[in-house]
């Protein structure tokens, strides 16, 4: 049976071949949102389309292919979504990975803080006014409580010059709360609600792009402590779907309830801060 998709909400899913983000689209496309995909592998993506297609019978789903950690890839992604969309009801920023040894993209950016924060943050300026539209619509950034006991050097905010990986994970994490209050201030007047949360640690592909000990290590910590992806999924779903959160903005939620982030997240000052070091990096990588 096919679903009638036609009046559907259109939702937009980061990292959505893999993991939370295949299972967060996997229950939408079932509760019958047509559904706008993205990710890095296009074969992947059509292998996905083509598996939730046949579990679901929503054939309101497509792939965009792009590296998420290029900013240039970015502004070509989002000019594709605006000439395909008339506009978008749900952004979720999902995609995200952790990167033991220090890399820098093409562009220079260190590569945690590139793909796990400003992908975040230059994606959704890019969209806001398409979710903006009609009714306003939800913008959802996928965080960690790894947030938690890391704070910014300000001076040095891509932790350049003493990188290790796991800091400059959670350190990502914590510019994704950062950023979804600072988005709450400056748009609360549009009526897009910005939320974000921490799904767990999930049992999904996470880590597996590293390789020796720290592939070994992450392994053995998903077999003793990790959920399963379907419970990880469940707080992504609940607030691209849920009436329960019509309206509400600027939280930070875990298991499907409000909660209270680090106090490092929530001085306003650096939130600025960091908006404005974030958009300042983005910005220097533009053509003139």
């Amino acid at each position: 049976m096919t679903l009638d998709t036609t009046s559907a909400k259109v939702c937009l899913i980061t990292g959505a071949t893999d993991g939370i983000g295949k299972q967060t689209a996997l229950e939408l496309a079932q509760l019958g949102y047509s559904l706008v995909l993205v990710g890095r592998n296009t074969e992947k993506g059509r292998t996905t389309i083509a598996e939730l297609s046949s579990r679901t019978g929503n054939e309101s789903i497509q792939f965009h292919c792009a590296d998420l950690s290029s900013m240039k890839a970015i502004s070509l992604l989002c000019d594709e979504i605006k000439s395909s969309y008339d506009t978008l009801d749900i952004l979720i920023n999902n995609a995200g990975a952790y990167f033991r040894e220090f890399c820098k993209t093409d562009e220079g950016f260190e590569q945690t803080f590139a793909l796990n924060h400003l992908a975040y943050s230059y994606l959704t300026q890019l969209l806001l006014e398409m979710v903006r539209d009609g009714k306003p619509g939800r913008i959802i950034n996928v965080a960690s409580s790894a947030h938690r006991n890391t704070k910014f050097n300000f001076n040095d905010i891509q932790g350049i010059n003493d990188y290790k990986g796991w800091p400059a994970y959670g350190r990502s994490k914590l510019a994704n709360i950062m950023f979804t209050y600072e988005c709450h201030r400056r748009f609360n007047d549009t009526g897009v609600t910005f939320n974000c949360l921490h799904p767990g640690f999930v049992d999904s592909n996470f880590g597996n792009n590293n390789s020796g000990f720290a592939r070994k290590s992450i392994s053995f910590a998903k077999f003793l402590f990790a959920i399963n992806i379907v419970k990880g999924a469940q707080t992504s779903i609940y607030l691209a779907s849920s009436d329960e959160v019509e309206g509400m903005s600027g939280k930070y939620f875990d298991k499907c309830k409000p909660t209270q982030s680090s106090k490092v997240s929530q001085v306003k000052n650096d939130q600025t801060r960091l908006w404005d070091i974030s958009e300042e990096m983005i910005n220097s990588i533009q053509p003139n």
